[in-house]
């Protein structure tokens, strides 16, 4: 794999429109991460920014106005282009396909972000902080939830064990108490009872 010379190729189909919209090349950064070697490319014009990025296909593909980031999908979706926009595609064969699509894409764009004062752009990318903000604090929920079930568990082979303390110890941890059934709160009571 030789991501930055695959995506050389591919930018190679969208640099006319970028260099229509005033938009140059800015940087290229290569790294390397666990997933393996990866080439970030970034087009600037004044306050904007193009970025894509490349791995074994193009994974990431965002648009910046000044530090404001919104992703492609993100923005194309927000404008009401879902139905219409062509990236992210399947998988395919053909390396220079996803950058086809990303042209057909760019399109939507050209009054908003190209053109325009990006005025779409910021609202999408509030949008999207609410978005990642509310998946987090679900994902972070349901690991709260996930750790006050394993405890709930580990009280009750306490109990089963006859060790009532450690059992009102466990419980006592336990964050949500909404997670505790009928049969915990019995457990909890049997547990408090004197000697």
């Amino acid at each position: 794999m030789q991501p930055l010379k695959e995506l050389t190729n591919g930018l190679k189909i969208l640099e006319p429109f970028l260099r229509h919209h005033g938009f140059k090349i800015d940087n290229y950064e290569n790294g390397k991460s666990s997933g393996g070697q990866f080439t970030v490319a970034t087009y600037k014009n004044g306050r904007k920014k193009f970025i894509i990025g490349y791995r074994y296909s193009v994974g990431e593909l965002g648009y910046q106005f000044d530090n404001i980031k919104v992703g492609h999908i993100f923005y194309l979706d927000q404008l009401g282009f879902a139905d219409k926009k062509q990236f992210p595609d399947f998988q395919s064969d053909d390396k220079l396909l996803a950058f086809r699509h990303i042209l057909h894409d760019l399109d939507f764009l050209i009054d908003d972000f190209f053109a325009g004062p990006c005025v779409k752009l910021i609202q999408a990318a509030g949008f999207q902080d609410n978005f990642i903000k509310e998946q987090n604090a679900k994902a972070q929920a349901e690991y709260n939830n996930q750790s006050d079930k394993l405890k709930i568990e580990q009280a009750r082979k306490k109990f089963k064990e006859k060790n009532y303390l450690e059992t009102l110890e466990i419980y006592s941890t336990i964050e949500h108490k909404f997670l505790l059934t009928e049969f915990d709160n019995k457990l909890i009571e049997y547990c408090k009872r004197p000697g």
